[in-house]
């Protein structure tokens, strides 16, 4: 197979420092080299030391979303792989990819660099507890998407590329009119309610529900550093900015759907109140645990607040999550 031209996009703050600096060095020796590497870098903030002299350096506005929902003008390839700023490559990991998403008729392959399916039994107890996920067996799928707006995922992944319904955004391959076509700038209301949590899954979801096939590579050799360049929520808000989020983000996902009929529309908020009741139960637990006395009211107001966004005159401009199925 002869090398396809793709260009790199790479979201940045430029903090990420060695890291970046061992992502741009296993871009460099690619078996399949980009025509070009963009580095998507937001405002005011200074463009980072590391450097292997070839990339092009955008500024535009921050935010999680926001760097992710650009015109991308500067990408003149049918095709672009998408990083965060603390990636390391194999020197064969883009050509693989290629290979991957060709030869399973895709048109975006995002790498598993999570890795759910091989947490310890403690850590999947967890994830329930806080994202509602849960393992499943069905080997015709990687991630699938919940009524209830949580997720499962496959727990013993039987071949190295799966479909899947959602992935990790820090590295992706994809067809660029796949890309527009699903208007992620409708998302960047995300950014503006901090909901960094929830920027991927409301990606690739869309993706899917629009027919395009969406793939999870596992072993793929690409490793996530973790720089965390971007920071942490306080403690103290984290949950309720989670809360808050995820509640819009099944408001909008799975209730508030152009295309959806009465009896699914039912469904799904049944499925919604059923995971809001169990949230109150590990939230009474995490309570007791943290010894978070503000957990519980919270807790409540996340839902009162994301409520009242949703029925904000900001909100009802965006399009609807499937306003561009045909």
């Amino acid at each position: 197979m002869q090398p396809i031209e793709y260009c790199v996009s790479i979201r940045t703050l430029g903090t990420a420092g060695e890291k970046y600096q061992k992502e741009l060095d296993s871009l460099l020796v690619q078996t399949w080299k980009p025509k070009k590497i963009l580095v998507y870098i937001a405002e005011n903030y200074p463009l980072p030391k590391e450097t292997i002299g070839i990339e092009e350096y955008i500024v535009c506005k921050k935010g999680i979303v926001m760097q992710r929902s650009l015109d991308w003008k500067e990408i003149d390839t049918e095709y672009a792989l998408f990083l965060d700023d603390d990636m390391e490559l194999a020197p064969d990991a883009v050509e693989r990819m290629f290979k991957g998403l060709l030869e399973n008729n895709g048109d975006c392959i995002a790498t598993d660099v999570f890795g759910n399916y091989k947490s310890s039994p403690l850590r999947k107890v967890a994830m329930f507890m806080h994202s509602y996920s849960l393992p499943h067996f069905d080997q015709n799928w990687n991630i699938k998407m919940r009524r209830s707006g949580g997720y499962s995922y496959n727990n013993h992944p039987n071949r190295d590329i799966l479909p899947t319904q959602s992935a990790p955004f820090p590295c992706f391959l994809i067809k660029m009119p796949a890309y527009h076509a699903i208007h992620f700038e409708d998302e960047r209301w995300l950014d503006t309610l901090k909901g960094n949590s929830f920027d991927d899954r409301i990606f690739f979801y869309k993706l899917h529900i629009m027919g395009y096939k969406v793939l999870s590579y596992f072993n793929s050799g690409v490793e996530h550093l973790d720089a965390r360049a971007g920071g942490r929520p306080d403690p103290t808000k984290k949950m309720y900015l989670q809360k808050k989020v995820l509640f819009v983000e099944w408001y909008r996902v799975f209730y508030d759907l152009k295309h959806i009929s009465g009896w699914n529309k039912f469904r799904n908020l049944m499925a919604y109140v059923l995971r809001f009741i169990l949230g109150f139960f590990f939230m009474l637990i995490e309570t007791v645990v943290y010894r978070k006395l503000n957990y519980i009211p919270d807790y409540f107001k996340a839902l009162s607040d994301g409520l009242k966004f949703v029925h904000s005159e900001e909100y009802k401009k965006i399009p609807k999550y499937d306003a561009y199925i045909k």
